[in-house]
Formats: C-alpha cells, structure tokens, sequence
C-alpha cells in the first residue's frame, strides 16, 4: 500500500522534541523583533533527591526581557527522567519523550511582585 519510509518512535519523539525547542526559539526571536531587549538567559540542571543521592531529571532556561517598561521572565523546563515508586523503592525511568512545560510571568516596572501569565494572552505582544 504506501512505500514511504517507516519511522521509528524514537526518530518521531526527537523530531517532537526538537520542534519543542524551535517554537522556545521563535518565541524569543518574536521578543526581540517587538523590540524587547533580553537581558539574562540562564540554563541550569533539574534535579531531585532520591536518599541521599541526587539525579538529574533534566534542564531549566531562564530568559529575563523587558518589553515597554514592563519585565517578563520565560521559564522552560525539560523533564527527561521521571522519579517512579515511593518510600524505598524510589527509583529514576527515562521519559519516552521529554515533558517541556513553558511559563511567563511579568511584574511592573516599579513593583517587585511577579504575576503569571498566559501566553495566549501574550499573542498580540509576541
């Protein structure tokens, strides 16, 4: 019936996974061509404690920008790893496909309290 080429799951997770981190690329280019200046970009390891070891469960980017006076924070988080069991039988699986979970939050220009946001709600900013 077809003859086109069979994908494995593996090749379609990190073709999943990739695209994840093409549309975090997009946001932030979207930012800087509205005219907001970014000014932190930090990633930094996930982990959790399991006894007293510590594993990593994957990776968190902060970008710092302000647009009009306005500061926003974009959080991305990427879960590779899962803490499975409880008590003594904890133990870390690998995720099939990683778990990315994207938040804004913005606090005023003289304010110190940040305030979440939808990033629907950001459409017409970003």
């Amino acid at each position: 019936m077809g003859s086109g080429k069979i994908y494995s799951m593996k090749e379609i997770d990190e073709t999943r996974a990739a695209g994840r981190d093409e549309e975090f690329e997009l946001i932030l280019e979207k930012i800087e061509e509205k005219g907001g200046e970014i000014t932190e970009d930090d990633i930094h390891p996930l982990y959790t404690v399991v006894g007293t070891q510590e594993f990593e469960m994957g990776t968190e980017r902060i970008v710092l920008f302000s647009i009009n006076g306005t500061d926003f924070e974009i959080t991305r988080k990427v879960e590779t790893h899962n803490l499975q069991g409880s008590g003594h039988q904890k133990h870390i699986e690998d995720l099939k496909i990683p778990r990315v979970n994207i938040s804004l939050k913005k606090k005023a220009e003289y304010s110190d309290d940040w305030t979440i946001v939808d990033m629907d709600e950001m459409g017409g900013l970003l």
